[in-house]
């Protein structure tokens, strides 16, 4: 069903106001409620459109956008101090005010052209999947409004109508032939996305998502605060490792050495700066043993810990500087403020450290000094006996937690001297920081240096994709205690309860999988993946041109029909050629006839689309348009031009009807 031209160009310019309102709802920064109030005011001006008032005109339209200005000034300079987030309200605002004065063709233009400005914000300050379905409906619609609006003023200036467009033009051929150039232009956008050169300039690296708040990676944690973290399924990261994993994995944060009855500081802050080898490689230690390769896509987070598997021994990403300390933690210069993705290697074994460089701190155990940490002590000393061996001492003191306590994430407090004593000797029962902070005091109380360690276990494993997804609820305390001759060796005390993440179902898994495809390949998309898929390109283009060469045996037994074959295909190129040029010529209307068309128009006749040429020239019973009208007939059916005297008889013609 067709539609008339004012009807669909405004469909038209509310269905792109709509793209533009779906787009910045996609901003986080900007918020629900001025989303609602934009999407309020877009649909008062519809109906307000659709019985043909024009409320705002002229001088208000003007005293208005005036006032979204100052808006704008006063919304970044005291409540959003982003300019991004404060323009796209701007723009918002002045498209709202813009679309209850439509009267013009070009007020539309103008409402389509702060679209594209609010989409490109949107560009800018989201990485969700939904702006790829926005960005591929914009395309549709700005094609179908630039084309609406273009006949219109071709119509206007060459017929010297009021641009009103012949029934039967917006038909349903028109919008399939739209949507077919909509295709068109996506597919060349996607091939220049993915071939021109990717620079990581930094123009965007700024705050485009809310930071997810994490909990243990601060210079103090308190007991008990990481309870209610372990009930959230919010992503942390996703972590492709090289290879099946072989074993349990942790994803090692931050580590805290003092402990003083109610929760864990960091005291041992000694750190240096890590630079990068000529390789862009960041070299953390140097770890033994076989090493883990992992690709991690961390969240942006309000910590400035970044996480590999325990033991890393080297980095690499698009960072400019790492910090170390000698605790094992890696640092960012201050927190991401975007989704980021680095490479970590993490050895099997921890590198070795000598006793003379293991900071007093890990062995602290003041606390224990007094009636509750005696009672730690004889603990201890009834669970390793006369056993001196480290390793067999902490084996020991892990096993008898696993087995003794009950995990919980609600623990109750029975009566205990403080968080430990009641979980040790009263209550028997908590989480992983009861676990953790248990057996470090109990190690140092048996001598052996231990520091609890913050981080995450390895979540959730997508055989789909073959990553791992870790959530907040993978959230984890576990400890490392120091061994004589091996170093920081890793154990947890936390019974499998408290560790093992839950098995996800098929379709979260595949939800999860498009969104990964979709960060890792479209929003982290970088000149590396360009160059391995350049390489693939030509890998396959060799492999196959061997293969061809392969057959060049059965090629030799048509050398003999060379010739003919080639004189054969000459011909029909030729043949194919003529016929193709033939039917453009007849296809094409001749410079004569649009001239007369335009003539016409200018006194107000204009040919209708259902007219054919003779039925137009038997409407305008002249004798002039019928004499060209034939000859156009005789070129576009005939296949040639018109003889020279025919051609001056059709321009004297056309000069008549000028007149």
């Amino acid at each position: 069903m067709a539609m008339s031209s004012p009807s669909y160009i405004l469909l038209i310019t509310y269905f792109m106001a709509a793209l533009a309102i779906a787009s910045i709802s996609l901003v986080e920064s900007v918020g629900a409620g001025f989303v609602i109030l934009a999407s309020s005011l877009m649909l008062l001006s519809g109906a307000a459109n659709l019985k043909k008032k024009t409320l705002v005109t002229g001088a208000p339209w003007n005293l208005l956008a005036a006032g979204a200005l100052v808006f704008f000034i006063i919304d970044y300079a005291a409540f959003s101090g982003s300019v991004l987030a404060s323009a796209a309200r701007f723009l918002t605002i002045l498209l709202a005010l813009k679309l209850f004065d439509l009267k013009a063709d070009r007020d539309c233009l103008i409402a389509c052209s702060l679209v594209f400005f609010l989409v490109l914000a949107a560009a800018a300050s989201t990485v969700s999947p939904l702006f790829l379905v926005i960005l591929s409906l914009f395309v549709a619609g700005s094609i179908s409004a630039m084309v609406a609006l273009t006949i219109r003023r071709d119509l206007r200036e060459n017929l010297q109508n009021d641009g009103q467009v012949p029934s039967g033009v917006f038909s349903p051929a028109f919008f399939a032939a739209v949507l077919g150039l909509s295709g068109v232009s996506m597919v060349m956008t996607f091939a220049l996305f993915f071939t021109l050169p990717r620079m990581g300039i930094g123009l965007f690296e700024r705050k485009t998502l809310n930071t997810v708040k994490v909990t243990g990676f601060s210079e103090r944690i308190d007991l008990g605060t990481m309870g209610p973290v372990k009930q959230d399924p919010t992503v942390i990261m996703r972590v492709q490792i090289d290879g099946p994993p072989q074993s349990f994995l942790y994803f090692r944060g931050a580590s805290l050495d003092h402990y003083d009855g109610k929760g864990w500081s960091r005291t041992v802050k000694n750190r240096r700066l890590l630079k990068k080898d000529a390789l862009g490689t960041f070299r953390i230690s140097d770890g033994d043993g076989p090493s883990i390769g992992q690709t991690i896509l961390l969240e942006p987070l309000d910590t400035d810990t970044i996480f590999a598997a325990s033991h890393p021994v080297a980095m690499e990403g698009n960072f400019h500087n790492l910090w170390a300390d000698s605790a094992g933690s890696i640092r960012l210069p201050s927190p991401p403020y975007s989704r980021i993705e680095y490479r970590a290697w993490s050895s099997a074994l921890p590198a070795y450290e000598p006793p003379q460089e293991i900071a007093p701190q890990y062995l602290d155990a003041s606390y224990l000094e007094g009636r509750a940490g005696q009672r730690v002590r004889d603990l201890v000393g009834g669970i390793t006996g006369e056993e001196s061996n480290d390793m067999k001492r902490a084996a020991l003191i892990e096993r008898f937690l696993r087995s003794n306590y009950t995990y919980t994430l609600d623990p109750v407090k029975d009566g205990g001297d403080g968080p430990l004593d009641d979980f040790l000797f009263y209550s028997k029962q908590g989480y992983c920081e009861h676990y953790a902070t248990a057996m470090v005091m109990m190690l140092r109380a048996a001598g052996v240096p231990a520091r609890i360690v913050t981080g995450f276990t390895q979540g959730e494993w997508n055989d789909i994709g073959n990553y791992f997804i870790i959530r907040q609820q993978d959230a984890h305390s576990w400890v490392e205690a120091y061994i004589s001759g091996r170093g920081w060796a890793t154990f947890d005390p936390t019974p499998p309860a408290g560790v093992m993440a839950q098995k996800p179902s098929l379709i979260s898994l595949y939800l999860d999988l498009a969104l990964f495809r979709w960060n890792r390949y479209i929003i982290h998309y970088t000149f590396a993946d360009q160059r391995r898929a350049a390489g693939a390109i030509e890998g396959g283009t060799d492999r196959m041109i061997a293969s061809l060469k392969s057959f060049r045996p059965s090629f030799e037994s048509l050398k003999g029909a060379g010739p003919a074959l080639g004189v054969v295909a000459v011909f029909a190129l030729l043949l194919v050629l003529r016929q193709a040029r033939s039917k453009a010529a007849r296809s094409k209307t001749p410079g004569y006839y649009a001239e007369m068309i335009k003539a016409l128009g200018k006194k107000g006749l204009v040919r209708r689309t259902d007219e054919t040429p003779l039925e137009f020239a038997e409407r305008t019973k002249s004798r002039e348009v019928a004499m060209v009208t034939a000859a156009f007939q005789s070129q576009r059916y005939g296949g040639g031009e018109p003889e020279e005297d025919v051609m001056a008889e059709v321009r004297k013609a056309i000069e008549a009807l000028k007149k």
